[in-house]
């Protein structure tokens, strides 16, 4: 966690110093933007993440899920990101006279007729 607050505090630092010409790297002070690109920023983000910027920054930097709209509703700014759901069960299906019947391990017995066979599944990398 510390490293990222480093590394943001270090590109903070370091971006204001010198901006870039036509001439190189030049000391003298860039125009600023329009005023209003924080704020379409900042509208974007939350239209789209329900999360500001300042938000992602300060997720990032805790590597948890925080989010400011969910803290004025009462809820607590940052938690834990949610665990990955577990993989589902391999299924068997056999025909029968009314519906399919479905069983988590291959079913031997009789006459009975396999029509799908769902394997669980396999994480991706």
């Amino acid at each position: 966690m510390i490293w990222r607050f480093s590394i943001l505090f270090g590109v903070l630092m370091v971006g204001g110093c010198a901006y870039m010409s036509r001439g190189g790297i030049v000391d003298a002070p860039k125009p600023l933007p329009n005023p209003y690109t924080f704020f379409q920023l900042e509208a974007f983000s939350l239209i789209n993440t329900h999360k500001t910027v300042a938000d992602h920054v300060i997720g990032w930097i805790t590597e948890k899920d925080c989010s400011s709209p969910r803290a004025e509703r009462g809820e607590e700014y940052c938690r834990d990101w949610p665990s990955r759901p577990a993989a589902p069960q391999q299924v068997y299906c056999y025909s029968t006279l009314a519906r399919p019947s479905c069983y988590t391990q291959p079913y031997n017995e009789g006459n009975d007729h396999l029509i799908g066979f769902v394997p669980a599944s396999t994480p991706v990398r």
